[in-house]
């Protein structure tokens, strides 16, 4: 009898307790600096898990750091598909704050541009499309990922305008100095290759 009242008054102790079943959630802010040029920074703002989530705090600095480090990469992409290609990121987490704070640091780097855009056959040589579109991608533009993709599908319209309807995309690469160049190859078994550098 004994016993079990000694353990019916630690429960009760432990269940009034304050404190003992509270998870210590660590709030925190989170400012991204570096990213001058308004389109850049409302993109980092809108995908950064970092900003998302200030509402929802992580458990421990230790997870608040492994939301930082998956950021990076989103920051990352979101600058490349603005053209910042060398962009780079890092941050800071300091405890000590109340709240907690997170400093993204943004080094964008230039804004890469457009070189040139040319139409390629399978040999390599210049390829001539009967009523040429209007790209979307032309010299002079930042280098802006959205953009290749759209120029992608009008030269596959004019490619099928011209009589060519099953011309696709077949791969794409990206070669990155002072100036962006871009290269499509059209694959079809009636038409030659298309390679679009810009």
């Amino acid at each position: 009898m004994r016993v079990r009242r000694f353990l019916l008054t630690v429960a009760l102790a432990a269940t009034l307790t304050p404190g003992l079943a509270v998870r210590a959630d660590l709030n925190y802010r989170a400012e991204i600096t570096g990213a001058e040029e308004s389109d850049l920074a409302g993109l980092l703002d809108k995908v950064s898990e970092l900003k998302t989530f200030e509402d929802e705090p992580p458990v421990s600095e230790e997870a608040l750091r492994r939301r930082a480090d998956r950021d990076l990469s989103r920051l990352v992409d979101a600058a490349h598909s603005l053209g910042y290609w060398d962009a780079e990121f890092s941050y800071e987490v300091d405890t000590e704050a109340e709240p907690a704070k997170v400093t993204v640091k943004v080094e964008p780097g230039p804004l890469y541009h457009v070189a040139s855009v040319r139409v390629q056959g399978p040999d390599g040589q210049p390829l001539a499309i009967p009523n040429e579109p209007k790209l979307p991608r032309k010299p002079g533009d930042p280098a802006r990922t959205a953009p290749v993709v759209t120029t992608e599908t009008a030269l596959v319209a004019a490619l099928g305008d011209s009589g060519h309807p099953f011309a696709k995309v077949g791969d794409r690469r990206v070669e990155l100095d002072p100036l962006v160049h871009y290269q499509f190859r059209m694959v079809s078994s009636n038409i030659p290759s298309l390679v679009v550098s810009s």
